[in-house]
């Protein structure tokens, strides 16, 4: 577990594994000089170095004076000797020492490059399963990431980071920058000039076949041909040998599994019949196995690349530093990350991004909110106004004072969703995965049936191995294994790009079908938040000077009606009045103005008659939900009637329409109220017979269930908190984004514009990525049943075969970057 510890130097706090009772430092700019300090000659050898008061030393005043290290002398710290930390205790010497807790499991996220095929990702996560210190492992091929459950105290990402390695896979943090390989690409290159080479050599063999050639000629020839073949079956080939061994270890042959094997033997058959001096040396078509895989794959993880690149964009919002602000540096120390604790103070300015949610408490700025709204138009934020991680400074200087930190910031919880989402498999892609786990041992089981079948009809060997060699190589299980994840990893790439968070794949799947919506009302269609929706006034008295006594009677109230009254008027820049006689009443507020007594409260407290409502009050308000009416009266004639209430969202009116369109039939439930739920249901255009009010929330599930038992498919949009249970029961849970909380309940989607207009977004996304995902299926379907029964017939040589195998997998890859391209373009356009 995570203690901090004061640095031996400066006295920063600092978390951090080690035993509290040594030294520790909180930067090595903090070691260095703790070092020059103790082999410094102004400590004697009667002195102990370990009790040193250091900070006398004229080396320590210099770096004091230069800002290396903080003033910490007993002035200095006169108001500041102790920096409060939250939730920590003060550690000195050997008291307070933490052990380290090995039940405290971290979780390690990283990405992995190489990956060819989804027998790759269950070679990792197995290889990782299996390791000492690790919990739970998991690895996404579409994605190229992975995630580890680990014991700190017996394993570290680094020896995990080495077991990768060892596999044939290099892998980084997610922070890093993927490194080019240079060795791989050198590979592909000598690869391809030698190949090219014995292409050419190899047609001058061929022509055996129909002028005699000796067998001199022959060996002058074959010889060069075999020493580079050698070459680039064995170095150009060992990452897909290497993988081929770790895939069988594993117990889950793939696709290096059938390219290995085919390649090798053809290789071997070559090699016996050049030791027999014949021309039937086929090293070409095992050299062309090989350039053709390194040279597909290399164009598959570019345009995989292109695919993720969105959510490397996302993932890539962690600031890795923070400038904090503390009494021995009140104008902020870039410190990591991880040293943010919530209560920590720091500044953020122009470029900068938001590394905790907090409340600004100095300056102002322009901030950017799209990397976490999808929201385009930049927000004004100055003192007391809420801020979120992940969102960056376009203008101005602000100091934050942070509320919530790492995981639990509205950036580390969006992460931890991704995170978990791409980690998942959809019940469909796990169906494929078991077919997959059978379907290389069973093709390389009908390659070898398929060579003595035609050996037995009759065919030369060479004739019956070309055959089973091509059966081989031909069949894709890569084009199966992608179809489904690589479609839904694009699609998850394409809501984050739109604001929308995906917590769960099936949540694309959910959508077909989808003929129902039912919403929860306050906080989904409606803001959710009491505020002032207007004012009707008496004929002769003036708005301007009624908000104006108002305002001035409520400044000193601390009745939640008098705080939305008291924002309404500095939203509105009103000058409160010089009122007199202020009294504060159990239902309401007095005072004398210009000689006029005025109150202000409820309909009893402000007239004396018999209370009717005045005929210029207007109790319709454009769909608004009228919570409370208040009344202002001059003597005992009421001059105006403030309304509060909950207001619409903007957008709401014209979306049941726009669903309504798309074939869905909305719903509205809710616990408010029946009179303004219909209200609210009139106001969106849901038929009164389809609104409901007055449920409470295990009410809403049953109304859920009920609908479903009529053969209808629903999706439950609310606010995630008391519609949990409701949207537990429906189809697909979706929920409207509200506070710093994107979890949302059990919400498969949260949508983080705080508004339910982004249906009008989501649907249609869903509907195209489940288009692709049927797409990429047929094609690799369809491609496995004709090609495998024409290799078998003889039609096709290896050569042919491993070029097709390719370009499937190329098609279905292809095939979901169109789907890239395609929400790229709709959302420049927008």
């Amino acid at each position: 577990m995570k203690t901090r510890v004061p640095c031996k130097l400066c006295g920063l706090p600092v978390k951090t594994f080690v035993d509290p009772s040594k030294d520790f430092f909180c930067c090595n700019g903090c070691k260095m000089v703790h070092t020059m300090l103790m082999e410094s000659d102004q400590y004697t050898d009667t002195q102990d170095k370990a009790t040193q008061d250091f900070k006398d030393t004229d080396l320590y005043k210099q770096c004091v004076a230069a800002g290396i290290i903080p003033d910490t002398s007993e002035q200095n710290l006169a108001s500041t000797e102790q920096l409060p930390v939250a939730g920590t205790k003060e550690l000195s010497g050997t008291e307070g020492e933490v052990p380290i807790d090995s039940d405290n499991l971290l979780t390690l996220n990283f990405q992995i490059q190489n990956m060819w095929c989804p027998a790759c990702a269950w070679v990792v996560e197995n290889t990782l399963t299996r390791s000492k210190g690790v919990q739970n492992a998991s690895c996404n091929f579409s994605s190229d990431r992975g995630s580890v459950l680990y014991d700190p105290v017996k394993t570290s990402p680094e020896k995990i980071y080495t077991a990768i390695k060892k596999l044939g896979y290099p892998c980084a943090d997610l922070d890093q920058t993927p490194q080019k390989n240079k060795k791989e690409f050198i590979r592909t290159c000598v690869t391809l000039f030698l190949t090219m080479n014995v292409m050419m050599l190899s047609w001058s063999i061929y022509s055996g076949f129909f002028i005699e050639l000796s067998q001199r000629s022959v060996q002058l020839l074959a010889w060069p041909v075999f020493l580079m073949a050698t070459v680039v079956v064995f170095y150009g080939g060992y990452p897909i040998h290497k993988r081929a061994l770790g895939n069988i270890t594993s117990g889950w042959p793939g696709m290096e599994t059938l390219i290995s094997t085919g390649s090798l033997s053809t290789y071997s058959y070559s090699l016996f019949h050049f030791y027999k001096g014949s021309i039937h040396l086929y090293f070409d078509a095992a050299s062309m196995l090989i350039l053709l895989i390194l040279t597909g794959k290399m164009l598959e993880q570019s345009a995989k690349n292109k695919i993720s690149e969105g959510l490397a964009g996302f993932f890539s919002l962690v600031p890795q530093k923070v400038r904090i602000c503390a009494a021995q540096f009140p104008k902020g120390r870039y410190v990591s990350i991880d040293q943010l604790s919530q209560g920590d103070s720091f500044l953020a300015e122009q470029g900068e991004i938001l590394a905790a949610d907090g409340i600004v408490t100095q300056g102002d700025a322009v901030i950017d909110a799209s990397s976490i709204t999808g929201e385009a138009k930049p927000v004004n934020v100055t003192l007391e106004d809420a801020v979120k991680s992940g969102t960056r400074v376009i203008s101005g200087k602000i100091q934050v004072k942070a509320v919530r930190v790492g995981a639990a910031s509205i950036l580390g919880r969006m992460l931890t969703i991704m995170e978990n989402s791409l980690a998942e498999k959809t019940a469909q892609t796990q169906r494929f995965d078991n077919i997959l786990k059978f379907f290389v041992p069973s093709v390389m089981g009908l390659s070898v049936l398929t060579f003595f079948f035609w050996l037995l009809y009759g065919l030369t060997a060479y004739e019956a191995f070309n055959r089973g060699i091509s059966v081989m190589v031909i069949s894709c299980p890569c084009a199966l294994g992608i179809a489904i994840p690589l479609a839904l990893v694009a699609g998850v790439s394409a809501a984050r790009e739109k604001g929308i968070l995906v917590r769960d794949f099936e949540a694309f799947e959910c959508v077909d079908g989808l003929d129902t919506i039912v919403f929860d009302k306050t906080g989904t269609l409606t803001t959710g938040r009491l505020k002032v929706l207007g004012m009707d006034t008496a004929s002769g008295f003036p708005e301007q000077k009624a908000w104006q006594i108002i305002h001035a009677m409520e400044q000193g109230s601390d009745h939640y009606i008098a705080h939305t009254i008291k924002t309404y008027g500095i939203e509105q820049d009103l000058a409160p009045l010089e009122i007199e006689n202020l009294v504060y009443h159990p239902n309401g507020v007095s005072c004398g103005f210009q000689d006029e007594a005025y109150c202000f409260g409820s309909m009893d407290f402000v007239s004396k008659s018999n209370g009717s409502v005045p005929s210029f009050i207007s109790p319709s308000r454009q769909g608004a939900q009228i919570i409370s009416t208040v009344f202002l009266s001059a003597g005992d004639t009421i001059v105006a009637a403030v309304h509060l209430g909950d207001s619409m969202k903007p957008g709401v009116t014209s979306l049941v329409a726009d669903l309504d369109k798309m074939g869905l039939t909305c719903f509205l439930i809710s616990g408010d109220a029946k009179k303004s739920t219909l209200a609210a249901g009139t106001f969106v255009q849901i038929p009164i017979a389809h609104t409901h009010g007055g449920f409470l929330p295990h009410e809403k599930a049953e109304f859920i269930k009920a609908l479903k038992q009529t053969g209808k498919k629903i999706a439950m949009v609310g606010d995630g908190v008391n519609d949990a249970p409701a949207m537990a029961q429906s189809d697909i849970a979706m929920a409207v984004h509200s506070g710093l909380n994107p979890a949302e309940g059990v919400a498969a989607i949260t949508l983080m514009q705080e508004t339910p207009v982004q249906l009008l977004d989501f649907i249609p996304l869903a509907i195209r990525v489940n288009r692709k995902v049927r797409q990429n299926l047929i094609f690799a379907l369809v491609y496995n049943i004709i090609s495998i029964p024409v290799a078998a017939s003889g039609l096709l040589n290896p050569i042919i075969a491993a070029t097709a195998m390719l370009l499937s997998s190329l098609s279905v890859t292809c095939n979901t970057l169109l789907l890239v391209k395609r929400e790229s373009k709709n959302k420049s356009q927008s």
